[in-house]
């Protein structure tokens, strides 16, 4: 699941109120002048006292920024440029990684009314050399070792080539006591959870339970006549093409005691309309995949938990993937950052839309048993993995993004909230698969990922 700020504002930008006035031209570019300062000033708490004093309405967000500026090192700026009447765009580049972003800030009526803080791609001239696979793993556990003593990472990281695991270490701390990382450790895998969901779907339709061209109507009678039921299919719920939006806001927050089962969200959010025409283009939903466990429940007769037990993790071999944190040895979510103090977060509770737990090794497994076809036939496996619609600078499948790194190729999926990061990716030409788990947010595993997709070999 998507629950960080930081995460939001890759789809939308947010409106900041109350910010002092400035009666100058060049106020959009002072006031990035002196956002990036603050934010990369060695004293750890010029950040927060800038925001407390000029953008109190992020002060809510303050772990997530500082867990941010902890994992990147800071911003190197790269290029601004004014790209609009009171607007200025600003390419950056982290510090201590491989990630580029890019931020707009908009002044206007002698105000800042907004600032977006966006991913971007690489510069066209930005080159990474691709090295041999064993001086890949060497500088990955170097680079690695650095990140853990300075309190920059911890989580747990794997690199498989097939089924031959060649890198499985872990680092830092699993809770606020300090307690190692081992590389069996359960982590919350945040939207990660949406590739059991997708593969679950595709099971039925490959079984010809269900067809991808299904209505929410069709397969779900007791959901409103809307729009949204009549026009949304199977299709658009797997590739986020449906319109269908996010559920989290404050009718979440008011209720999530009571949102214990798929079918629980209908009658809060159900009679919403769609915020696009459904296959007009992309959106990433999370109330999408929570329709998709409805639709699993109702075509199989089982829980979606129970069917993902049953169909999935067992056929697969992953024995400790499961909706709760019960299980021992898990990680506790930490936010923040090392500098100013960790802390720590309830665990989260599974959706079919994500925050479930799993491992280092059961995701190894998972892969293994996507490509062997012991989940999927080759054709629904060509529907998980091969992009239709484009999202960003990548495109999307359905149910898994589907990219380029470096210029290699490679599907999977990433999840992130307020002390959870994770990706899972997977090189076809190479046969090499990354899993990096990680129990602070985003980009804390999103960086290793980079790092090692980068670099090792494309063949």
């Amino acid at each position: 699941m998507t629950l960080s700020r930081r995460m939001v504002l890759t789809a939308a930008p947010l409106i900041f109120a109350g910010l002092p006035r400035l009666g100058h031209a060049g106020a959009s570019r002072d006031w990035l002048t002196r956002w990036l300062d603050a934010f990369n000033a060695a004293d750890a708490s010029a950040y927060p006292d800038f925001v407390r004093a000029h953008i109190p309405t992020l002060i809510p967000y303050l772990d997530d920024d500082l867990a941010l500026r902890e994992a990147s090192g800071g911003f190197t700026l790269l290029h601004r440029e004014e790209t609009g009447q009171g607007e200025i765009t600003a390419w950056l580049r982290d510090r201590n990684w491989d990630r580029f972003s890019k931020v707009v800030l908009s002044v206007s009526d002698q105000r800042i009314e907004d600032l977006s803080f966006q991913g971007a791609p690489p510069p066209a001239d930005y080159k990474v050399e691709r090295l041999d696979e064993g001086v890949t793993l060497a500088l990955l556990r170097t680079k690695l070792q650095e990140e853990a003593v300075a309190g920059r990472f911890s989580g747990a990281v794997m690199v498989a080539r097939g089924g031959k695991v060649l890198f499985r270490e872990a680092y830092g701390t699993m809770d606020a006591e300090k307690t190692a990382v081992r590389p069996d450790t359960r982590f919350c895998i945040g939207s990660m959870g949406k590739m059991f969901t997708a593969v679950a779907v595709l099971q039925l339709a490959q079984q010809g339970r269900l067809h991808l061209t299904d209505t929410v109507a069709t397969l779900l009678p007791a959901y409103p006549d809307t729009p949204l039921a009549r026009q949304v299919t199977v299709r658009h719920l797997l590739s986020h093409t449906g319109g269908t939006g996010d559920f989290f806001g404050p009718d979440y927050e008011a209720h999530a005691d009571e949102l214990q089962t798929p079918a629980d969200f209908i009658p809060l959010f159900g009679g919403r309309e769609t915020a696009f025409p459904p296959g007009s283009r992309w959106g990433y939903s999370n109330f999408g995949y929570i329709l998709l466990g409805a639709i699993i429940e109702r075509v199989s007769g089982l829980d979606w938990a129970a069917y993902e037990q049953r169909h999935v993790f067992q056929p697969a071999g992953m024995v400790a993937t499961s909706p709760l944190a019960g299980f021992v040895d898990t990680a506790t979510p930490l936010t923040g950052a090392m500098q100013t103090g960790l802390k720590p977060l309830a665990f989260y509770k599974g959706l079919p839309a994500g925050g479930g737990y799993s491992t280092l090794d059961d995701l190894h497994r998972f892969g293994q048993a996507l490509t062997g076809g012991t989940l999927l036939d080759p054709p629904h496996l060509d529907l998980l993995t091969q992009g239709v619609v484009q999202a960003g600078s990548a495109q999307w499948a359905m149910g898994l993004r589907v990219a380029r790194r470096n210029g290699v190729f490679w599907y999977g999926h990433g999840g992130s909230a307020p002390g959870v990061n994770g990706e899972f990716a997977c090189y076809p030409a190479s046969r090499y698969r990354v899993t990096v788990l990680a129990n602070r947010g985003h980009p804390h595993a999103a960086n290793v990922a980079e790092f090692i997709g980068s670099r090792l070999p494309p063949t």
